[in-house]
């Protein structure tokens, strides 16, 4: 078969054989009918071809087609690619210059197949030429089609007036409508002196020419142009008028018949016409019936996870829609059996109604499963109600009961898991046409391939081979023999050599069909072993295909299946496959196969693929595992009682080892190694994503449940608000879909909340793990984390907030907060002692504080627990100022509650009590917390409020107080855009620099300058050049002269840091004459003797300012002397004094508003 270059790569040798021997055995049969002592001239061609003489049969061919005697087998060859396709292996290097085409006869080695080496360049021609010939043949057989489908898609003129507004603007242009009007748009414009927009309209038309009519595409004159095509439009209305319908008898007849054929499926379509005028009350009472189960069909599937499940523990459907079901189908399939014995149907006029079946179908899509399966027999009735009791999937109802009942999960939990899992588009077309074929027969296979066959035959040639997955789905279901069904479906997953999204999402529609039809043993035995072979394959789209087919066969699949060979193959995968997509795929795979999976042994096997998938090294990957695979195997362990003993417990010990593993005390003395931060807040995330599953598992349990149970049989109904809950994160962790229906979810929660309320109540199992085990490890997990990382609070505020939003206020005030009081309350022996604070040892100046204000205390917008907070940080205020203890935790918490708006007037009542109090150092923490708050509040809270409390702090009496008023000064000029505070601010920093009681005050200029350096690159330019960089070169000099080294010191590091930062600003050349290089050459000086290594980078930048000036003298100095500018003396200097006033305008301009609105007209 190597050297067969016409092989089929899609049949076996055996079949090659039989082809072969059919080309041969025609010859003969053609010589019967002709002369007998002649040998005919498709004998000599199937013979060529046999053997390969290419080119001699493509001599013959020309030959025969110039004389008029063209050989369809000669013509039918040479028109198919596939017989010139070949792989590189077996074809060795040619030697003739290789074209462009490889899907025509240059893609041969001519040579291989030539005897005369020198007719290459003959040959190369003919065979060009032939080509040629071929392409131009096309062109015009495609023009033509695409001519013909445009007259037959024309509307009549009789239809243009009942057609609607609404419908025609939705109809999408068509590739030849959108050609042939650009053309006549562009022809309008032409003819009407638009050239401008016609140029313009051709630019935007760049792959059509509006030259030549041709161009368009129909075989076709050129119509004429719009103005009358206008004027001929009303030549083509008709219009309306009073019109009545006349029949005969025998049209009345017909048309019953048909009424009658689309309101019955399975009912006999034609009988004799006495017995129908008879029956035709019977069966209006029939098509009422049908009706209300349609009615009821259509009711059940769009109910959601919000229906009273109170009559069963997991949202079973009542028994009244059970009767009425029972009711309507016993009635409905008596009245059809009895109709059946009464009607007599003869064979000829069956065939007419199909026929009209087939009309009807192209007028009315949504009648095209009722037009399809018409029978007779009172077996095949019964049949057809009994799968319409089952819900007309195709699927055993064994089988389907077996895997619904094997778990004990709700309806909108496997509804979404579903969903979430493996989400297919119904707007395709081909989705949907592979979706209705799960319960296919002989019958409609042949409407299907009347359906699929007009899309196949155009575009299979044109590499739209998805057309044939239906076809190849319905033959593998019914064909007898288990070989040819393994080889389509081998076809099946090679169709594509690498599917795309879309493509993929076919055939795993297919794959679905094929299950449901089959049943488990057959997708074992047939569908199974081709998802294996492709595990490995080199294209990833196609281990994408196998890892998705893997998650969306699991549900019809045996379970000794999925939990062995399915689980197999998605743990290797997920292993050893490098593409990040193939392992979401796995990972969205798995939790549906942990959606189904039964054996408990396979838990521990789970958890280890859950963790892999967490650890991942893709983000994509890891946010997949969070979002499916977790709450699916969380569902797993709440039904099988593992969730809080070996699930959270295994991830409450993770987070305990990484926080133990980051502090250390070894003999007495403290030490902090770094967190590993991402797997730290990874874990936090994936205890986030457990909550709804514990709370349901507590409210479950409780022993008010049995009192719910009678509650539901009384017909109360409970309301909750659903707010009250965290937004979840995907639809798997809704608590309405993990427990079924909103109405029970409200129950067990009014229960809950009522049980606990109590003064003494009841616990139990899941209640007693939350209360002594959850929240106290959580607790200690808190105090060993640091305070440093804003992440990790943010995280671990976020977890207490979900814990304390889901459980509710009163679980709240009555188990979380007395956890965090008894940690935070001091003995009585540590009141006067400083040294715990210093040492970081008091708990206040840990994460426990921004953890408590932020995820319990501001979990409920009450105003009792507004006040708690209050006073919460009230003390904490107090407490750190008076210790003089770090204010990191002060810090953060403040940082973190003013991220919510509706804190901020809390905020700032707590920092005004501050501000009055009597303790100087009480007043300055409340000084520097004004820095944080500054950049968060609007400005008319910061103007009404702030501003105010600063002044005061700034004639504060203490010292310290004016000094920690500094950086929230900095902090004002950074945020605010109000040229009154601005004012304000520099007038008081002004005395800071200027006013001699001050000029001694180490730390408040060592504070100044600090935040120079920080504010300075961010303030607006006038700031800048008139008040800090003259000021900076004051500080500089006299801190050249000063004699104190500590502070001389000091000062010049803190300068040197002022200086960089402002480095990177416009500086004009004035100020960088008068301010920068004075004050930069001063602390070259002080560098030289106080930090050596400084010195050169100071050195720096007093050069690139110098070299500055410089190139701009030289360049102004050219600019004089040149000719063209000595013509007008004055001139420069005038345009000097412009450039000047203009260069202030900008900098003026560009204070806190947009450039822009300086070119903007004066209205």
């Amino acid at each position: 078969m190597a050297d067969d270059q016409n092989a089929n790569p899609f049949l076996s040798d055996d079949e090659d054989d039989f082809i072969e021997e059919k080309l041969e055995s025609k010859p003969e049969i053609n010589e019967s009918v002709s002369i007998a002592t002649d040998i005919s001239w498709d004998a000599i061609a199937s013979k060529l071809l046999k053997d390969n003489l290419i080119l001699s049969a493509l001599e013959l061919h020309t030959e025969l087609v110039e004389k008029g005697r063209e050989l369809p087998r000669l013509r039918d060859f040479f028109s198919n690619p596939g017989n010139f396709e070949k792989s590189k292996d077996d074809s060795p290097p040619p030697t003739l210059f290789r074209t462009s085409s490889v899907q025509t006869f240059d893609s041969l080695d001519f040579a291989r197949y030539s005897d005369d080496g020198e007719r290459q360049v003959d040959e190369r021609v003919a065979v060009l030429e032939f080509e040629l010939r071929k392409a131009q043949d096309t062109i015009k057989s495609l023009r033509a089609t695409l001519t013909k489908e445009a007259e037959n898609e024309h509307v009549a003129p009789s239809q243009v007036e009942d057609r609607k507004m609404s419908s025609m603007s939705e109809d999408s242009i068509k590739p030849l409508e959108y050609r042939a009007l650009n053309f006549l748009v562009n022809q309008y414009l032409l003819q009407n002196n638009y050239k401008l927009t016609s140029v313009t309209f051709s630019e935007e038309n760049e792959d059509q020419d509006f030259e030549d009519w041709d161009d368009v595409g129909l075989n076709i004159s050129q119509p004429p142009d719009l103005l009358h095509l206008y004027r001929d439009y009303g030549n083509h209305v008709l219009p309306s008028k009073q019109t009545c319908d006349a029949c005969c008898q025998i049209q009345i007849e017909m048309e019953d018949r048909m009424e009658q054929t689309d309101l019955f499926v399975q009912e006999p379509l034609v009988q004799e016409q006495p017995k129908y005028a008879n029956k035709k009350h019977k069966g209006e009472e029939i098509e009422k019936q049908e009706r209300v189960i349609n009615k009821d069909k259509e009711s059940l599937s769009e109910s959601d996870a919000d229906r009273d499940f109170s009559n069963s523990p997991r949202g079973t459907t009542g028994e009244n829609d059970d009767t009425l079901d029972k009711t309507v189908i016993e009635c409905l399939t008596k009245s059809l059996h009895e109709d059946n014995r009464s009607y007599s149907v003869d064979s000829e006029m069956m065939e007419t109604d199909l026929n009209v079946d087939s009309h009807n179908e192209d007028r009315d899509s949504s009648h095209k499963e009722k037009d399809q399966n018409v029978n007779h027999s009172e077996t095949q009735i019964d049949t057809e109600v009994e799968h319409y009791e089952n819900g007309g999937t195709g699927l055993d109802v064994s089988f389907l009961d077996e895997l619904v009942n094997a778990r004990d999960m709700p309806e909108s939990f496997r509804k979404a898991l579903m969903e979430v899992c493996y989400y297919v588009s119904k707007d395709n077309r081909l989705v949907s046409e592979v979706s209705k074929i799960s319960d296919t027969d002989q019958l409609k296979v042949v409407m299907m391939l009347g359906r699929c066959l007009p899309h196949i035959v155009p575009n299979v040639l044109l590499a739209k081979r998805e057309e044939l997955i239906p076809l190849i789905i319905c033959t593998t279901m019914l064909h007898p023999d288990s070989k040819e069904r393994d080889k389509l479906l081998n076809i099946l997953f090679n169709l594509i050599k690498k599917p795309d999204e879309e493509q993929r999402h076919m055939i795993l529609a297919g794959c679905v069909a094929f299950a449901e039809h089959v049943g488990p043993t057959r997708l074992e035995a047939e569908l199974l072993p081709q998802c294996w072979e492709q595990i490995s394959h080199k294209y990833p789209e196609r281990r994408l295909l196998v890892a998705e087919a893997c998650g969306v066969l699991a549900p019809y699949l045996p379970s000794e299946i999925r939990s062995s060979l399915v689980l197999s193959m998605l743990q290797q995968m997920l292993q050893d496959d490098k593409e990040e997509e193939v392992r979401e795929a796995v990972v969205r795979s798995l939790g549906l196969l942990f959606g189904f999976i039964c054996d408990t042994d396979k838990y521990s096997q789970g958890f280890e693929l859950v963790k892999t998938a967490l650890s991942d090294s893709s983000e994509r990957v890891v946010s997949s595992a969070l979002i499916v695979l977790l709450p699916s195997f969380a569902f797993w362990a709440y039904e099988l009682g593992k969730l809080e003993h070996s699930l959270l417990h295994s991830i409450l010990k993770d987070l305990e080892d990484l926080s133990s593993a980051s502090t250390q005390n070894m003999a007495g003395s403290y030490s902090r190694h770094p967190l590993n931060e991402g797997k730290f807040l990874l874990l936090l995330s994936t205890l986030q994503e457990l909550i709804p599953f514990l709370y349901v598992s507590v409210i479950e349990r409780g022993p008010y449940c049995d009192k719910m149970e009678e509650m539901g049989h009384k017909g109360q109904q409970l309301d909750i608000d659903m707010r009250r809950f965290p937004k979840p994160s995907s639809p798997l962790t809704d608590l309405r879909t993990i427990m079924g229906s909103s109405s029970r979810l409200a129950g067990l929660v009014a229960g809950f909340e009522a049980h606990i309320s109590q003064e003494w109540f009841e616990p139990w199992d899941s209640l007693n793990w939350l209360i002594n085990n959850l929240i106290p490890r959580l607790l200690e997990i808190v105090v060993s984390a640091g305070v440093s990382s804003l992440k990790v609070v943010s995280t671990l505020s976020r977890c207490f907030f979900q814990i304390s939003r889901t459980f509710g206020k009163v679980f709240v005030d009555k188990k979380v907060k007395s956890r965090f009081i008894d940690v935070l309350v001091m003995p009585d022996d540590h009141i006067d002692s400083r040294v715990n604070f210093q040492r970081n040892d008091s708990l206040l100046t840990t994460c426990v504080v921004p953890v408590y204000a932020t995820g319990v205390l501001s979990a409920f917008n009450l105003e009792e627990d507004r006040k708690q907070l209050s006073q919460f940080l009230q003390e904490v205020l107090c407490s750190l100022s008076i210790y003089q203890a770090p204010l990191d935790s002060l810090r953060t918490t403040i940082s973190e509650l003013s991220t919510n708006q509706s804190n901020h007037d809390l905020l700032l009542g707590v920092l005004w009590d501050g501000v009055v109090h009597t303790s100087a150092q009480v007043r300055a923490t409340a000084a520097r917390m004004f820095e944080i708050l500054v950049k968060c509040v609007s400005e008319v809270l910061a103007s009404s409020r702030i501003i105010p409390a600063l002044v005061t702090l700034c004639n504060d009496p203490e010292i310290s107080v004016r000094t920690a008023t500094i950086p929230a000064l900095g902090a004002v000029i950074e945020s605010t855009h109000t040229r009154e505070v601005l004012d304000r601010v520099y007038m008081q920093l002004q005395t800071f620099l200027d006013d001699s009681m001050y000029r001694e005050e180490h730390a408040l200029h060592v504070e100044l300058l600090r935040t120079f350096a920080r504010v300075g690159p961010n303030a607006e330019p006038k700031f800048r050049d008139d008040f800090l960089l003259p000021h900076l070169a004051a500080m500089s000099l006299e801190n050249n002269n000063a004699v104190n080294e500590t502070k001389k010191r000091d000062i010049a590091l803190q300068l040197f840091e002022t200086y960089t930062a402002l480095s990177c600003c416009f500086i004009n050349d004035q100020l960088i004459q008068e301010a920068m290089l004075p004050g930069l050459r001063c602390l070259r000086q002080d560098m030289a003797s106080i930090a050596p290594d400084h010195e050169d980078v100071v050195a720096s930048m007093i050069k690139d300012y110098e070299s500055k000036l410089e190139t701009k003298r030289n360049r102004s100095n050219s600019t004089i002397s040149s000719p063209e500018f000595n013509i007008l003396p004055g001139t420069h200097g005038l345009g000097e004094d412009m450039k000047a006033r203009m260069m202030n305008r900008l900098k003026e301009s560009t204070v806190k508003t947009n450039i822009g609105s300086l070119f903007t007209r004066k209205k």
